[in-house]
């Protein structure tokens, strides 16, 4: 079977009683799941929806949300993910963008107002009938699109990036490959299924077997009650959310954590303290450290073994995939170099649907296809800064849009933040620039104190001055009770920078600038 919709398929049939999602007290088996599947996928062919056409899951993790995602697979359409807390803006524009068909989502929480006329809204919970039986036998052809997931949107307009089966499939039977994921694990998953990481979750569930355990709301009290629960043997998370776990307020440290054998995080750097908290309290499982983008599916992973020893480094590339790191004239860095890093390999994405030009600027051809080459396979200009050290380990160094430039010397915000968790003084950090007619850009920082800390300013000027140069030096640092998050948990830098937003330093969270 070459999409994830066969390998599912199968899965279901030779474990029809297992169980597949549990969220509350709901329990969902994989043969009810497909059963489910199948009758969504019935209804949407008898509604007029089409194979090919997109139709967007307006979901929060669910029973519901899986039968509605592999329906769709089922009559061969291409499903649209987009956040539930996404802004209105951002909804429209992704139906706009797609095409979209018909839209599902849950009877208590319809899509907001402003949908595309003739677009067909239905509560998934009306998506029933017969159960189209032909439709489990219908493969998908790999090179056919999947999925279309939606970037947050935080540094401009959200883009569709448009996976197709084939790269799915792959990418999932790699990535769980490595993490060594069986059908006796169980996942305990408190990222969003519209966020491309948790999606995978949902991926892994469906081909391989494992039952996954949904927190009703990513809370700490939550997440820790479901371990003592169900005994997890993987965690998935976020940068953003171990931070969270490790707040002063969370239960997470006298949890018994002795089920989870495995740890995964992915989507930026975790920041050192956490990390350090993490592998003392579970010391006992492999964690693994990931790196990649929605566009890759997944790029490159630490080995465990070296977590400890290189916990700033993003690894080496995962199987099927190689990563060039690039100047900016497109030679090869040295190692020690910073440079563009650029994917090659598997798992690409297809491209932004409807976009052609960025589709243009990220995927270009092949730098190390030999001269003549016809029609030289994709590579995936990343856009991520970064370098590679003499044992061919990779640092991840931030975004190249987000680099600043400050007394002439170009900055990376992640590593400032790193330097400012290094302090123990704060709980999270947020490094921007604005600009500035003397310095170029004036490098600024948010920060949420630790612990209630009400003299952390002065005491974070003498860290950074201990411990940074001039140019990464903030200038400027802003005290706040949180920092705005996306909807995938990311920090959400355009808000934070804006002048007179909501978290800027006018706003109402201060003291503001000091």
């Amino acid at each position: 079977m070459t999409s994830l919709w066969g390998r599912f398929v199968e899965v279901a049939g030779r474990h029809p009683e297992r169980v597949a999602v549990v969220l509350g007290d709901q329990r969902c088996t994989f043969g009810g799941w497909l059963r489910r599947s199948l009758r969504i996928g019935g209804w949407l062919l008898r509604a007029g929806i089409r194979p090919g056409d997109r139709v967007l899951v307006w979901l929060d993790p669910s029973p519901d949300m899986a039968a509605a995602v592999y329906g769709v697979w089922a009559m061969g359409g291409v499903v649209v993910l987009v956040d539930p807390r996404s802004r209105p803006a951002h909804v429209r524009h992704a139906m706009e963008t797609t095409g979209a068909a018909a839209v599902l989502h849950a009877a208590s929480a319809p899509p907001p107002d402003g949908s595309p006329g003739g677009l067909l809204s239905a509560a998934v919970e009306d998506a029933t009938g017969p159960a189209d039986e032909a439709l489990a036998g219908r493969d998908r052809l790999g090179c056919e699109p999947a999925s279309i997931v939606f970037t947050s949107g935080s540094t401009g307009a959200p883009k569709g990036v448009t996976q197709t089966h084939g790269s799915l499939a792959r990418g999932c039977s790699t990535v769980n490959g490595y993490l060594g994921l069986s059908a006796e694990d169980t996942i305990l998953c408190a990222v969003p299924w519209s966020f491309d990481y948790g999606f995978m979750q949902l991926q892994a569930t469906a081909t391989f077997g494992a039952t996954q355990v949904l927190p009703a709301q990513p809370l700490p009290q939550l997440i820790c009650e479901a371990i003592e629960e169900h005994r997890p043997t993987v965690l998935p998370a976020t940068p953003s959310l171990l931070s969270y776990l490790y707040q002063r307020i969370s239960p997470l440290p006298q949890t018994d954590v002795s089920s989870i054998r495995t740890v995964t995080s992915t989507g930026g750097t975790v920041p050192a303290p956490v990390l350090a908290a993490l592998l003392d309290q579970f010391g006992h499982a492999r964690t693994f450290l990931n790196y990649g983008l929605t566009e890759s599916y997944r790029t490159s992973y630490l080995d465990p073994a070296l977590v400890r020893e290189r916990p700033a480094s993003i690894g080496r590339a995962i199987p099927g995939v190689d990563v060039l790191v690039l100047r900016e004239d497109g030679t090869r860095a040295e190692p020690g170099e910073s440079g563009q890093l650029v994917h090659r390999g598997d798992y690409l994405f297809l491209g932004y649907w409807n976009d052609t030009a960025a589709t243009a600027r990220a995927l270009r051809p092949d730098p190390l296809a030999p001269p003549g080459c016809p029609n030289p396979p994709p590579a995936l200009f990343t856009g991520d800064w970064g370098h590679v050290d003499a044992d061919g380990l990779l640092y991840f160094e931030g975004r190249r849009d987000r680099l600043l430039k400050s007394l002439g010397v170009r900055v990376s915000p992640g590593e400032v933040e790193q330097l400012l968790h290094a302090s123990g003084l704060v709980a999270e950090a947020a490094v921007f620039g604005r600009p500035h007619e003397l310095l170029g850009q004036e490098v600024c920082a948010a920060v949420v104190p630790r612990d209630g800390l009400t003299d952390v300013v002065p005491r974070l000027k003498a860290h950074a001055r201990a411990t940074m140069s001039p140019h990464m030096t903030p200038r400027r640092f802003l005290v706040r009770r949180s920092l705005p998050k996306t909807t995938s948990g990311k920090i959400d830098y355009e808000l934070l920078s804006q002048p007179d937003g909501p978290d800027g330093p006018d706003g109402p969270d201060g003291p503001s600038a000091q």
